[in-house]
């Protein structure tokens, strides 16, 4: 059996159109990791406004 290459190597084109379109695409996945933060966030302010409802209701009908 003959050696063979097993890797090639190979040299490409930078291409500027495909680099701006990698910037927007990782700058607009940033903004969107941004936002799911911001609404997982308030996502645990309500459910804990939730939860206090809950025990005064439950406080509010035990007294009577």
């Amino acid at each position: 059996m003959e050696p063979k290459t097993l890797f090639v190597k190979k040299d490409f084109v930078e291409n500027p159109e495909f680099e701006a379109f990698k910037a927007e695409v990782k700058e607009e996945l940033s903004a969107q990791k941004s936002r799911i933060s911001e609404i997982v966030q308030n996502q645990k302010i309500m459910a804990a406004k939730q939860d206090e409802m809950s025990a005064d209701l439950k406080a509010i009908l035990s007294q009577k």
